[in-house]
């Protein structure tokens, strides 16, 4: 979520450069992650692996030329982290060059079941935070014109948007090796370090101390926990075991979610994020809770193309009381997603802190159950003389929290107009936790889900109790 907005709460100095001499500070979203790596090493929940299959004529060399000059060109790529005596420190390294190992599967008997193994293998391999790289690449080599790159990094330099912002510029450095000329990309103002900077200092501000009494008199009579129904009882300790089966919900259904949104002029994420909540009330019997959401926290231009953990978490209040309609909900959820949006810089750690909710061992307050949107399509990826599929989120089999939505708009090339993407369906990853619940339970929920965008595109003015069976199987 998060189109980047205007701040509510007036200017703010521009995001400068910083000295790299000194004591470069962790951002605040990599603060909170950096200390429970702390709690729980040697965890994978916080790795993310992608991969792109390309089919057609790959030149290997361009490829590894590309994604050298992207590493040379943003340093959280060779960034390492450390602690240091005024806490935990970005370490920035200088430029190296990347080599792609390849795996040939050609002479295997199952080429493509090679490849599910290797991926396996592969995204079970610990990413420790202390040394390089962060990020690395392998190909894996199906077909004399077919291969698998997998992507791996960690999340401490990592988040959605910047995942999009690293396949644009892979894509246009590999077309200029390619072709045999020299890259046109701009060289990035700033770096992920100078933003890091510049949100400590922000953090002392007018503009913060608003944002933090918006937050406390918001969320002030939200229950901090959400008690969702579980298979199996709850632990004190958490293993971070998951599993992340995909969903989609197809363009035709989408398409109409898109009209009612244009209708009620909310936006995509917020009808989605309505009907999420009502799926919840009847998996909880809640109807006042929190679902968290990542915000891009890219409002300020300087961060638009730039790499690393930006993103922040909010706790998005869901307020069912009375059995309103399906519209008056989607009124109370405008107003949420847009007072999210207007204080979105705010760090999760801060308002948490400020709250000071009960703590419970093997729970997070107000961050249990997310939903978060990607917040624009990933357009549909074009190298010369290849064919690319791009797959973000490969489950490595563990979970972050109880449950996890994600939904990636996709984007499919037009009809007879090659170049010009057009909306298509939403995929969805339903990450949760295993200790938890079962595979059929975040089956039926997913297909309750898509039930539930059905039913409220058909009749907007329906009440959440007449919403039989919304989540209430799942009890």
């Amino acid at each position: 979520m998060g189109d980047g907005s205007a701040h509510a709460t007036g200017p703010v100095p521009d995001i400068r450069p910083v000295p790299r001499d000194g004591h470069l500070p962790l951002s605040c979203s990599q603060e909170r992650l950096w200390f429970l790596l702390q709690l729980h090493p040697g965890i994978r929940a916080y790795q993310f692996q992608a991969v792109l299959t390309l089919t057609g004529n790959l030149d290997a060399r361009a490829l590894a030329d590309a994604l050298t000059e992207v590493v040379r060109r943003h340093e959280v790529y060779r960034t390492t982290f450390a602690h240091g005596p005024d806490g935990p420190r970005q370490v920035v390294h200088p430029p190296y060059e990347v080599t792609v190992p390849v795996d040939d599967l050609r002479g295997s008997p199952d080429p493509e079941a090679a490849v599910r193994r290797a991926v396996a293998d592969a995204v079970d391999e610990e990413l420790p935070v202390d040394r390089l790289p962060l990020v690395h690449w392998r190909l894996l080599r199906t077909a004399d014109d077919r291969h698998v790159l997998l992507h791996l990094e960690h999340h401490l330099i990592h988040d959605g948007w910047a995942f999009n912002v690293f396949i644009d510029e892979l894509c246009a450095l590999y077309e200029a090796f390619a072709e045999g000329r020299p890259p046109e990309l701009p060289e990035p103002g700033l770096q992920f370090a100078d933003f890091a900077a510049w949100q400590h200092a922000w953090l002392d501000s007018p503009a913060a101390e608003r944002q933090l009494a918006y937050w406390r008199d918001r969320l002030a009579d939200v229950p901090p926990f959400l008690e969702l129904a579980t298979d199996r009882p709850r632990t004190a300790a958490r293993r971070f075991a998951g599993d992340a089966p995909r969903f989609t919900v197809p363009a035709h259904l989408t398409d109409r979610v898109r009209s009612l949104a244009r209708h009620e002029r909310v936006s995509l994420f917020a009808v989605m994020l309505a009907a999420f909540q009502v799926l919840l009330r009847g998996w909880s019997e809640q109807d006042r809770f929190s679902v968290a959401s990542g915000l891009a926290g890219r409002g300020r231009p300087e961060t638009d193309r730039m790499l690393g953990m930006v993103v922040n978490t909010v706790a998005l209040d869901a307020d069912l009381r009375g059995d309103p309609t399906f519209r008056e909900l989607l009124g109370r959820v405008r107003a949420t997603v847009f007072g999210a949006l207007e204080h979105q810089d705010l760090p999760f750690d801060r308002v948490i802190a400020a709250l000071r909710p009960p703590r419970v061992p093997g729970r997070q307050a107000l961050c249990e159950v997310l939903f978060a949107f990607h917040d624009a399509p990933m357009r549909a990826v074009r190298m010369p003389g290849l064919d690319v599929e791009v797959t973000p989120g490969i489950s490595n089999g563990s979970a972050k929290f109880d449950l996890n939505v994600i939904a990636i708009p996709v984007a499919e090339q037009a009809v007879g107009q090659r170049g010009r993407d057009v909306p298509g369906g939403v995929e969805f990853i339903w990450e949760y936790d295993r200790d938890l619940f079962d595979a059929t339970t975040v089956a039926r929920a997913a297909a309750d889900y898509e039930r539930l965008l059905a039913a409220v595109v058909a009749d907007p003015q329906v009440r959440v109790s007449e919403l039989v069976g919304a989540g209430e199987d799942l009890r």
